[in-house]
This record gives structure tokens, sequence and C-alpha cells, in this order.
């Protein structure tokens, strides 16, 4: 086997979470039955929050999970608190949609943050027992161990339209191994190669760029591009993830929104994982809340 180096060691010690002199889990464990052979701490958090909290409705994992002070950036919101404002949100929709079940098509994880690609889908109990599927990617800081912070945007444009007309939408085929995958140190190049590709406005046009959203109007139609505030981004094996919002003009497409208000101000919030390949972004995922968006634009005046 080739030689590792010290710091590399550290570096896969921390993703593993055991001593790889010793064995011995990084908090004192020795041959416990949770440490689970070469799947990271950091994916084994993801895991829980994906299969063990949402899939599974099991509210009780999430304070091994998530830090009580964790909050989440989502379609221009913030839920501030673990107890405060998340759970009770979150218990909202998984009392809407009881059977609701998350699948899992990507995965980036790194020693300090972690992010997803998914499908969410079930029957919703209000909507005379329809079923609904809508993507979205969902990106998390980790603290001591714990979700911290999380930035998500979900397709809930699509999940209207389908309770409304009572068709579901395709789901996409599961990642194979989405926990299985390695752990990667932070790449700050690769960061700053993702941030100069958000800032230069053009890559909703970019054609590697494929939006998680069906049906119309898609992003790139309904806004002009004029700036960007970026949130996070985070960087590691040749991938990355990011959150920000589009700021722009409204360019028309919402059924329901007047033309009237073509030229207004919105707000296009965005979450989304690439990949790179010699130095350029190659490939993206996007997921855009075209439905926060569009009632938006009630709120804005034109000009």
């Amino acid at each position: 086997m080739p030689n590792v180096s010290r710091d590399r060691r550290r570096s896969a010690a921390k993703c593993v979470g055991k001593s790889l002199e010793t064995g011995i889990a990084s908090d004192g464990r020795q041959g416990s039955p949770d440490m689970i052979e070469g799947i990271s701490e950091q994916a084994r958090v993801l895991r829980g929050f994906a299969t063990d909290f949402l899939t599974s409705h099991d509210v009780a994992e999430v304070e091994r999970i998530m830090d009580p002070d964790y909050s989440l950036s989502i379609s221009g919101h913030l839920f501030q608190g673990r107890d405060h404002d998340y759970l009770p949100a979150t218990r909202a929709q998984l009392e809407q949609f009881p059977g609701l079940v998350v699948t899992v098509h990507d995965t980036l994880i790194c020693e300090d943050a972690v992010a997803m690609r998914f499908t969410e889908h079930g029957v919703s109990i209000r909507n005379a027992g329809r079923a609904a599927s809508w993507g979205g990617i969902s990106l998390f800081e980790l603290k001591d161990g714990r979700l911290r912070h999380g930035w998500a945007e979900e397709d809930y444009f699509a999940r209207k339209v389908q309770l409304a007309s009572g068709q579901v939408n395709p789901i996409e085929a599961p990642a194979p191994a989405p926990w299985d995958q390695p752990c990667h140190a932070a790449d700050p190049e690769a960061e700053e190669i993702v941030r100069r590709w958000l800032k230069s406005l053009t890559f909703l046009d970019d054609p590697g760029v494929v939006e998680i959203g069906v049906g119309n109007p898609g992003c790139r139609s309904v806004i002009g591009p004029a700036a960007i505030d970026i949130d996070t981004i985070f960087a590691g094996g040749g991938r990355a993830a990011f959150h920000c919002g589009i700021i722009g003009q409204y360019m028309g497409g919402f059924e329901g929104v007047g033309d009237d208000r073509i030229g207004s101000e919105m707000v296009l919030p965005v979450a989304g994982m690439v990949t790179l390949t010699d130095g350029v972004v190659s490939a993206a995922h996007i997921c855009a809340d075209r439905l926060g968006a569009s009632r938006s634009l009630t709120s804005f005046k034109k000009g």
C-alpha cells in the first residue's frame, strides 16, 4: 500500500471518526456496535437526517444529529432554533404526509459540511389522498459532529401542481450507495471557481445545468439576473455545493401573476450541487424556489 502522510492520516481519521493508529473511535469507544466500518461519521449524520429522521419519522433522532441551535435557511425564510422553529414546521409536513419517503440521488461528504440531492414523496391527507413527489437540494454545516446550519430549496411549485391535478411526477432512481461516498477535505480553490461561475450570472444558461423542477416555467425563463447573493459554498473531491439568491427582474411566465408584474424586482433562492472538471464547472443540478418567488411578486412594486 502507498504511504499516507501524517496530515492525510489525520484528515482521514476526522472523516471516519476513528483513530487510524489505534482503531478506537474518536470519542473513546472501542468495538462499539453502532460504529460502522467504512462509513464516515459525517455520512452517518446525513443518513440519520434523511433516513432515520425524515423517512422513519423518528423525531427522537433529531437530538443525536442536530445541534439545539440549529437553523435552516429555505425559501427566503430562516427557521431559528431546532426545537423552537425547525421541528414544529417539519412535524407539520410529516403530519400532512404520514408516509413521506426521502429518496436520495446524490451526496457530497466533506469534513465540515455535507449535501444531498433528493426527492420527497408521499400522500397528502389534506388533498383528498393525492400523492406528490418533489425534488430538492440540502446543504449542512457540521459542528461537533452534528448539523449546525442548513440551507435548502425544494420544488414546492411541482408539489402544488401535483396535489391539484392528482398526477404524480416520476421519481429518479436512488443513488446506489449514497452513504459510502468518501469524505473529502475542504477545497478552497474549487470553492473560488464555483463562486466566479455563480457571479458570472450566466450559469442558468450553461448547457451542463439540470434544473430540478417539473413543468413550466423554468427558472431560466422567469428571471433576468442582475446580481447574486451567495450564502454559502463548500467543495471537496472535485464536487461542490452552494446556496444563493438570484436578484433580477421578473420576465413573465407564472400562471396567476399578471403581466403588469413583468419588470418587477424578484429574488429567486437557488441551491445547487456541481461537478468540476479540469478547473471548470462541467455539470450541475440546481433547485429554485419557484413557488415562493411567484407568491412574492405580489409584494413587490414595479420599478
